[in-house]
């Protein structure tokens, strides 16, 4: 039953909004009554936060460049490249992770939880390229981190709805932001 329903908000999550999806509607596209829905989940936010938890180790497989060292561009251009595919594949849901849509605990706890698993890989990299020389000092490596993970995931949310050509361009221009964030002038 509750695969039944996770996978009917799934479902109904490729044409609608989490704002636009009923409780109505995930229990009807699932076959079971409201009452079988509560029974299971007491909100269709905590079905989205099911839906989240599915995407936790697509994320994490995308994070394979903060633990390179050095400037390699071509690493993180990867790592964008794979997050814009989960993006891309799960934006209905991935929406609710920011902006008025996050007011449910548990989706508040996926979000920090995400964000902190970028945040510390990365203020770690920073620290390392920074004491191998390659990354300037200056702004406080996590705070650095935050900013890298905020720009990203905006950038993120635009993408996942563009062409395949913007994508590409939107994927080298944020590649180059970063690196010019992390690391200054790059060549």
């Amino acid at each position: 039953m509750v695969n039944a329903i996770v996978d009917a908000a799934r479902g109904l999550l490729a044409t609608k909004s989490v704002d636009e999806l009923t409780v109505d509607a995930i229990a009807k596209a699932a076959g079971v009554s409201r009452t079988a829905f509560y029974f299971y989940f007491p909100t269709k936010q905590a079905v989205v936060a099911a839906l989240l938890d599915e995407l936790w180790d697509q994320f994490g497989g995308t994070y394979g460049w903060l633990d390179t060292t050095g400037v390699d561009r071509a690493a993180l251009l990867e790592h964008h490249r794979l997050v814009a595919g989960v993006w891309r594949g799960h934006l209905s849901v991935l929406a609710c992770t920011t902006g008025p849509s996050l007011d449910y605990p548990p989706l508040i706890e996926w979000a920090d939880r995400a964000r902190g698993r970028f945040v510390d890989g990365l203020a770690a990299k920073i620290l390392r390229d920074r004491a191998d020389g390659v990354a300037p000092e200056g702004v406080d490596a996590r705070a650095l981190a935050q900013m890298v993970f905020d720009l990203r995931d905006a950038r993120m949310r635009v993408l996942a709805t563009v062409g395949e050509a913007e994508i590409e361009q939107g994927l080298a221009d944020l590649t180059e932001g970063v690196l010019r964030l992390l690391y200054g002038a790059v060549g």
